[in-house]
């Protein structure tokens, strides 16, 4: 077994190293991969001695490590649970972290995410009605919203149009005004100096969000004449524990604020990114059209469609895998020392399953530099290539996500016809993920009635 010294490393300075990674990380991450093979490492100032897998045998290696070999929940520095509160399931390892998600995958599940089929096609055709006509507009947040609004009712599934909206409001102000601010990440940055300074604001955000979304919580776990929901919120009310007790009110908020921190802003820029796909491939989009009329004619997507749909899956599958929206699916500290790739990785190493290496692999997708749905018609992600993680730290709401996507580009591809209204379209960080430069820029045409 070689020590980690040894394992290959990207040409350049560890300086060289930090200005691509700061520049274009999901570039830095195609060229270290392509010159040092299924495995590299680099240092990156400030963030230690990283490794990063992109194979998917090495990213199964990965996500079967055992927690006391590598932890995969709460890691320092890679935590905003002083923002979104502490407890949630991401933040756990082991039987806590398994417990949990038992509860949640009620919910989340493939077939427990269809039952909210109807909503995200409602919320889609109620923002589509919004957007403006012959003007341009940044497609992205208005995705994003649509994930955001769909995620909010699934969780308090009772709630009116009007106080989605109202919830939606006060997350998204948060998000983009609190979860992005450096402050958020930056210990040293964190003086709260009331009104007057970046963290007092970022403080103040976050009171205003905890208690609006706890009257939520509690209204909707007081006894009430009101029909009985099964929701994520009332699943994690109703859980007990192994020890008997049940889920605190302050770790059930955590619970739904880091599922919507997780979801909302990489489901909708996954959206972002096929829809931007759609619009400079017309024969992709044409032949989905077909599909679409075919299958589901003159009404709107309904859950007994989806199962019809292939080539619609195919194309939000291939529309993950083209334009990944996040670093990587899945890091670790190590704990114990981690035999990886023929390499013994010390305690204290950092491991990244670097996705969006894996996606441009020629030997798992041909023309992987191309958009071709065909790449997944009527197969699954290789084992290990999957976008959404793998192992027990696999996302929790995978399968909403998708569902999601497919309703919602399936809606707007047959409501509006959208051209791009911008030249170049790159990949952009907005603090966590990527999303296209300018939010990507499009005109709505046409609107059928």
């Amino acid at each position: 077994m070689k020590p980690s010294s040894e394992i290959p490393r990207p040409a350049g300075s560890l300086i060289s190293h930090s200005v691509r990674f700061v520049r274009n990380t999901m570039l830095f991450y195609e060229e270290a991969s392509r010159e040092c093979g299924d495995i590299f490492a680099t240092r990156i100032p400030g963030l230690g001695n990283w490794v990063y897998v992109c194979s998917p045998e090495l990213a199964r290696s990965v996500f079967e490590a055992p927690p006391e070999v590598m932890a995969g929940g709460d890691i320092e520095g890679f935590s905003l649970a002083h923002l979104l509160g502490e407890g949630a399931a991401s933040h756990l390892d082991g039987p806590a972290h398994r417990e949990r998600r038992d509860v949640t995958s009620r919910y989340l599940g493939a077939q427990a995410s269809l039952r909210h089929v109807d909503d995200v096609r409602e919320i889609t055709e109620r923002r589509l009605e919004r957007w403006p006509r012959g003007k341009p507009f940044p497609l992205v947040l208005e995705l994003q919203r649509i994930a955001l609004e769909s995620l909010i009712k699934v969780f308090f599934s009772g709630a009116d149009e009007d106080r989605v909206r109202q919830l939606a409001d006060l997350y998204e102000s948060f998000s983009f005004k609190g979860l992005r601010s450096p402050t958020s990440v930056h210990p040293s940055l964190q003086i709260d100096l009331g009104p007057w300074s970046p963290w007092g604001r970022v403080k103040q955000r976050q009171r205003e969000l905890v208690k609006v979304f706890s009257q939520e919580i509690d209204a909707r776990l007081a006894p009430s004449d009101r029909p009985e929901v099964d929701d994520v919120l009332q699943g994690l009310a109703r859980a007990r524990l192994g020890d008997g007790s049940r889920l605190s009110r302050e770790v059930i908020l955590a619970e739904i604020l880091d599922l919507l921190f997780q979801g909302h802003e990489l489901t909708g820029d996954s959206m972002t990114w096929t829809m931007g796909e759609l619009a400079t491939h017309p024969e992709v989009l044409a032949r989905l059209r077909q599909e679409l009329d075919s299958v589901v004619g003159a009404e709107g997507v309904r859950s007994a469609h989806l199962a019809a749909l292939p080539y619609l899956e195919a194309v939000v599958r291939e529309g993950l895998r083209r334009r990944p929206s996040n670093f990587f699916t899945r890091v670790g500290r190590v704990k114990q020392p981690l035999p990886l790739g023929g390499y013994l990785l010390p305690p204290g190493t950092m491991v990244a399953v670097c996705y969006p290496a894996v996606a441009m692999r020629e030997d798992l997708f041909a023309n992987p530099q191309g958009f071709a749905p065909d790449h997944f018609l009527g197969k699954q992600p290789p084992a290990g290539a999957c976008p959404f993680g793998g192992g027990p730290h696999i996302c929790a709401g995978k399968d909403l996500a998708v569902v999601v996507m497919k309703v919602a580009v399936a809606t707007i591809v047959r409501k509006a016809e959208l051209k791009l209204a911008q030249d170049e379209i790159r990949p952009v960080r907005n603090a966590y993920y990527y999303e296209p430069n300018k939010g990507l820029l499009v005109t709505l045409e046409n609107r059928p009635s």
